[in-house]
């Protein structure tokens, strides 16, 4: 399986997707998870979108090193931070979250598209 879809359900843990190793597109859009957990092994994912769910920071995702496509849009996020090895980043949303300040971006080379739309940013610095 390289894609699997779970929009719009009561998901609150991120858990059994020990044997999906081949996942490359992974949508749990609009649940309710709370902490980004138990994906190391899906070294294969390129886009992960956990848009709409209840996360408080950005954690679990440092061996996703292939990912390209990360949307974390209407959470509960504070800070951007956790994207240090992905290096193949070329999309993040982080949009309608409680951001103020845009920081540790400024490595990501390949990111193309960056969103933060409906924040609290207080400033543009961070910006490279």
């Amino acid at each position: 399986m390289q894609k699997l879809g779970l929009r719009k359900n009561l998901i609150k843990r991120i858990e059994g997707l020990e044997t999906c190793t081949k996942l490359e597109e992974l949508e749990l859009y609009d649940n309710r998870i709370c902490h980004i957990e138990n994906l190391s092994h899906l070294s294969n994912l390129v886009m992960l979108d956990l848009s709409f769910n209840r996360l408080k920071e950005i954690q679990g995702i440092s061996e996703l090193v292939n990912l390209k496509k990360l949307y974390l849009s209407s959470n509960r996020l504070r800070m951007i931070e956790g994207l240090e090895n992905l290096q193949h980043l070329q999309v993040l949303d982080v949009g309608d979250n409680k951001i103020r300040h845009i920081e540790n971006v400024g490595h990501l080379q390949s990111l193309t598209q960056f969103y933060a739309a409906k924040n609290k940013l207080i400033s543009l610095k961070g910006l490279e």
